[in-house]
C-alpha cells in the first residue's frame, strides 16, 4: 500500500510488523550516566561524546563520499543507509572518530540539537568489550549478521553499541524515542568497507507475565496482550523491525509450532492512531471506539484481523484470531497493556 499503515485489507496468518518508523528529531544526549557506569565498570572506554550543540565542522556527504572515505582510512565507516530528504553530515575527530549525522530537511550543517547519528571509532578489542558489557548485566544483546554483536543498556534504548569480530572499531548508534534499538534490530546498521548489515532473527520463546512486564519496562514501551489464560503458554517473538508478538498456545502445544493461534502484536508506528483513521476512510472498513479514546479498524469480510491504537501512542496493535472473533475480543476490552 502507498500509505504507511499496518491495517490490512487482506487476510493474514500472523500479524506482520512494519519497517522502523522515523520520529521527529529530539535533543537527547548520547548514552546516559547510568549506562556509562556499566561500560566503565567493564573497561569499555567510550570515545564518543556528542554535545547538545552542532559540531560546527561537519560537511554534507553522499554515499559515494562515504565509500571513498572508507577506502582512504582503511577501515569500515558505518551508517544507517540513506534516509530520503535527509542531509548526511560527516564529522571527523582527531581521535579517529567518524560521525555520520542525519539532518532532516531545513536543518543546516552544524545545527544545534542531536539527531540520528552513527559513530565509528577506534577500539582495540571492540567485540570483547561488548561481551564484557553484557556479562556485567543491565544490558540486552542484539545478535547481528556476519557474527556481529550489539548491546544497549536496559534503561536507555536510545543508544546502541556494536562490534564485529576482527574489527578494532566500535560503533555507536543514537536515535531518540528508543529508535536506536529498533533501527539496529531492523538490520539498518551497515557499513562501507565492512559488514553489510543485517541481524540474526531471535527465536520465539515461552514467556511469563512477569518477564513480559520486565521487558516492557526495559524497552520503555507498551506491550499489549489478551490477558491471562489459564494453562496456556505465552509465546513471545521479537521481530527485527521492533515488533513484539504474543501468541497463545493451548496446553500441549510447543513453542515454534506453525499452526495459527490467537496472537497480539505491538509494533512501532509513528502517530499510530492517525494511521488507523486513514485506513478507516477506505471503502469497506468499519471502526470500533475504545475506552481511553482508542480506535480500532476492521474489515467485516476479514474477521481474523483487527488493528487498533490510542491517542499519543507511537505503537499500533494487531489482533489475529483464526476463529474470526477479533471484533468480539477487542470490543470486550480483553486487549490491554501488560502491567
Amino acid at each position: 500500500m502507498a500509505e504507511q499503515t499496518r491495517a490490512s485489507t487482506k487476510a493474514a496468518e500472523q500479524p506482520r510488523p512494519p519497517t522502523a518508523s522515523r520520529a521527529l528529531p529530539t535533543r537527547v544526549r548520547f548514552r546516559t550516566a547510568a549506562a556509562v557506569a556499566i561500560a566503565v565498570a567493564v573497561g569499555l572506554i567510550l570515545w564518543l561524546t556528542l554535545r547538545d550543540t552542532g559540531s560546527g565542522s561537519g560537511k554534507a556527504v553522499s554515499s559515494t563520499d562515504l565509500q571513498k572515505l572508507a577506502t582512504s582510512v582503511g577501515h569500515p565507516v558505518f551508517w544507517l543507509g540513506q534516509v530520503d530528504g535527509d542531509t548526511n553530515e560527516l564529522t571527523k575527530k582527531s581521535n579517529g572518530t567518524i560521525i555520520v549525522r542525519y539532518l532532516p530537511p531545513g536543518v543546516a550543517l552544524g545545527a544545534q540539537g542531536q539527531y540520528w547519528s552513527v559513530a565509528t571509532y577506534p577500539f582495540p578489542g571492540a567485540y570483547a568489550g561488548i561481551q564484557r558489557a553484557l556479562r556485567a548485566g543491565g544490558a540486552t544483546a542484539i545478535k547481528l549478521a556476519h557474527g556481529g554483536l550489539a548491546e544497549y543498556a536496559n534503561t536507555n534504548p536510545n543508544n546502541v553499541h556494536a562490534a564485529y569480530p576482527g574489527y578494532a572499531y566500535q560503533v555507536e548508534v543514537f536515535a531518540p524515542g528508543g529508535q536506536a534499538v529498533a533501527l539496529v534490530q531492523a538490520g539498518k546498521l551497515t557499513s562501507f568497507g565492512g559488514p553489510k548489515g543485517g541481524v540474526v532473527a531471535p527465536q520465539p520463546k515461552a514467556a511469563s507475565p512477569a518477564s513480559l512486564k520486565s521487558l516492557a519496562g526495559s524497552l520503555g514501551q507498551p506491550i499489549y496482550w489478551a490477558g491471562p489464560k489459564k494453562g496456556y503458554t505465552y509465546e513471545l517473538h521479537r521481530n527485527p523491525n521492533g515488533g513484539l508478538f504474543i501468541r497463545y498456545l493451548p496446553p500441549g502445544v510447543r513453542v515454534g509450532t506453525t499452526k495459527s493461534y490467537l496472537s497480539v502484536a505491538t509494533y512501532p508506528f509513528t502517530d499510530a492512531i492517525a494511521g488507523i483513521r486513514r485506513v478507516a476512510k477506505q471503502k469497506g472498513q468499519r471502526t470500533l471506539k475504545l475506552t481511553g479514546g482508542g480506535l480500532a479498524v476492521f474489515n467485516p469480510k476479514i474477521p481474523t484481523d483487527i488493528h487498533l491504537a490510542y491517542p499519543g501512542s507511537n505503537f499500533q496493535v494487531e489482533v489475529f484470531d483464526p476463529a474470526g472473533k477479533t471484533r468480539q475480543i477487542v470490543a470486550s476490552g480483553q486487549i490491554t497493556v501488560i502491567r
